[in-house]
């Protein structure tokens, strides 16, 4: 079974504290997990801003406002499509960190054209500075899955934290 990794949670958590910043999310394969995730965090109030579930692609386009050709280019599960919804965030949850995810956590109904079942994209802005990575992950279940993004997200948060 995969767990969440409280250990560089609460690591991360006292360092965005300390620092004053403020956190919010966007997130399409999760459907709020992340948000949710962070929102037990003892610091959640000190922190945590909001989320945004972007699991349509409408909500994409209409209200984070990721330009149709891109996911008609890369679809809606890709990189490109991920760093693209930051601004939108940016705008509606105003966050000194900025954390985005998409991928594929299950085969759907149809086969992906790009990715595999398992594939996570997460880009993390820490005031204008942009991190992103692939991962795969695959798992037996989507939750698994969406456990070993969780904490991919906090590695790459934590990263960037080094860093800024």
């Amino acid at each position: 079974m995969v767990r969440i990794d409280h250990r560089l949670l609460n690591k991360v958590a006292a360092e965005l504290v300390k620092r004053g910043w403020t956190l919010a999310t966007v997130e399409s394969m999760t459907a709020g997990f992340l948000s949710s995730i962070w929102s037990f965090q003892v610091d959640a109030g000190h922190l945590l801003k909001g989320g945004i579930v972007c699991f349509e692609e409408s909500v994409k386009t209409n209200l984070l406002r990721v330009p149709q050709h891109l996911i008609d280019t890369y679809t809606a599960e890709s990189m490109e499509v991920t760093k693209a919804l930051i601004p939108g965030l940016k705008k509606l949850i105003p966050a000194d960190v900025l954390i985005s995810l998409t991928g594929v956590a299950y085969e759907g109904t149809k086969k992906h054209p790009t990715a595999e079942v398992g594939d996570v994209f997460i880009a993390v802005d820490i005031h204008g500075i942009l991190v992103s990575r692939v991962y795969s992950l695959p798992s037996l279940n989507a939750a698994d899955t969406y456990v070993k993004a969780f904490n991919a997200s906090l590695a790459l948060l934590e990263e960037l934290l080094a860093i800024v």
